[in-house]
């Protein structure tokens, strides 16, 4: 087994190291990991490449990406890629006041169940993460009623670049509509404006703002 303790960079991001892979790819020696939705996760794996070469994986960082470098020997090289996902994808229609309403729906649908989804101009993708019956039956009734659907097989990168996909994790908040903010969205005033005159035996009147704000102030 060989041990990867970390990339060497990504084909995607530096031009020399694309030519590097480009090079072993030409010559037959360029080796491929694939991985799945849930191996892509982890910074720690075992797997074995597309020819069969072991390797131990232990990355400093959260999850691969498509690309990676692993290794670049003489001999061969190793690249990271994702294995292709099946998806529900709806085309919507023209936008209109109704069909608006219905998008919004379905929005909230997709993010109740904790599923990805991806968005290119009016064609939504969403990746087959359950049975396709218990798909069409959560989001069935949500569709505009001219939207089209179909199954289609498509690069997993869809789900994991770009700024329109979302991902909605499996986090302690299960709802996705609710905002915590560092105050936990409570505001305590108390009446901040507390005046108070206290008639002391000297006939002077004193008038306390207390704003619970950390500072009080005196007239």
């Amino acid at each position: 087994m060989k041990r990867v303790d970390g990339i060497i960079g990504n084909q995607n991001e530096d031009p020399e190291l694309a030519e590097t892979v480009d090079a072993h790819e030409a010559k037959g020696t360029l080796e491929r990991v694939i991985l799945d939705n849930t191996e892509r996760r982890k910074s720690r794996l075992r797997v074995e490449t597309d020819v069969g070469t072991d390797l131990g994986i232990l990355v400093d960082q959260p999850e691969l990406s498509a690309g990676d470098v692993l290794l670049v020997e003489d001999d061969f090289a190793v690249i990271v890629e994702f294995e292709a996902r099946e998806a529900f994808v709806i085309e919507l229609p023209e936008p209109t006041a109704a069909t608006l309403m219905t998008t919004v729906e379905l929005g909230h649908r997709v993010g109740n169940q904790h599923w990805d989804i991806a968005v290119d101009g009016r064609t939504i993708y969403i990746p087959v993460e359950a049975d396709k019956a218990i798909i069409e039956d959560v989001l069935g009734p949500y569709l505009p009623a001219d939207a089209e659907t179909r199954y289609e097989i498509v690069d997993a990168d869809r789900f994991v670049d770009g700024d329109q996909t979302v991902d909605h994790g499996h986090g302690a908040d299960h709802d996705h509509n609710h905002s915590h903010d560092s105050d936990h969205g409570h505001e305590h005033d108390h009446d901040s404006d507390h005046s108070r005159d206290h008639e002391s035996e000297s006939g002077h009147s004193h008038e306390h703002n207390h704003s619970h704000e950390g500072g009080h102030q005196h007239d």
